[in-house]
């Protein structure tokens, strides 16, 4: 239901002669390893100075390249942290999730649903420590992408649970604050561990982490009344 895959823009890399009349690969300055040198920098600089404090001039000097070779790519460093999101693959799991049938009863769907995205935000713990840190700093660009992606979030939930009441699988429940509620029973396990300091390396979330996300998600489906 939830894709991992990261969808990557492709460009072409060209041939140059040399003054000798020899051909041979041009530095792939404006390809996509350069644009990926440029994600995986900042993330870097983001983690260990902050978004706010990190500038262009520090992102490409540790890349290696030059600061126009950012700006062929970003134009701005907030267009660069937005890309992140999407080279991390959340964006397009996101919208496979609006869009995402409903195939198992509710407690099945709500329970694979929360999981996956436990799953998802484990795999970018990196880069959601930056999010959090910078939303709570109240930094605005931080701030604007947190609410954007939460919002989509609790928007796909809402779908879903309108759903299921359609069909009479679901009583008739305040569907804003359900999906509201839905999303806080992952991200709150999620950044308690990542604050106590319990959040383990790993493409997946602790077994425990998974359990706790597992039960809440059964309560609050258990919980809604008949």
């Amino acid at each position: 239901m939830i894709s991992r895959t990261i969808r990557q823009g492709a460009k072409l890399v060209t041939t140059t002669r040399t003054r000798s009349g020899s051909s041979g690969p041009r530095k792939a300055r404006k390809g996509p390893l350069t644009r990926k040198q440029i994600l995986d920098a900042s993330l870097r600089l983001f983690s260990a100075k902050g978004f706010a404090r990190t500038s262009v001039r520090d992102i490409a000097s540790a890349a290696g390249i030059t600061d126009a070779a950012i700006y062929y790519h970003f134009s701005s460093k907030r267009e660069l942290f937005e890309a992140l999101f999407e080279e991390r693959g959340i964006t397009s799991a996101l919208s496979e999730f609006e869009q995402a049938e409903i195939s198992q009863p509710p407690l099945e769907t709500l329970t694979a649903i929360t999981l996956a995205a436990l799953g998802i935000m484990q795999r970018n713990k990196d880069f959601l420590k930056v999010v959090f840190t910078e939303a709570i700093n109240d930094d605005p660009i931080a701030t604007d992408d947190y609410r954007m992606i939460t919002e989509r979030w609790r928007n796909g939930q809402a779908r879903i649970l309108r759903e299921f009441i359609r069909r009479g699988d679901l009583p008739p429940v305040d569907v804003d604050s359900a999906a509201r509620e839905l999303v806080l029973l992952a991200v709150g396990p999620f950044i308690d561990d990542l604050m106590a300091g319990r959040d383990e390396d790993g493409e997946e979330p602790s077994p425990e982490l998974t359990e706790r996300v597992r039960v809440a998600v059964q309560h609050f489906v258990r919980g809604l009344p008949d």
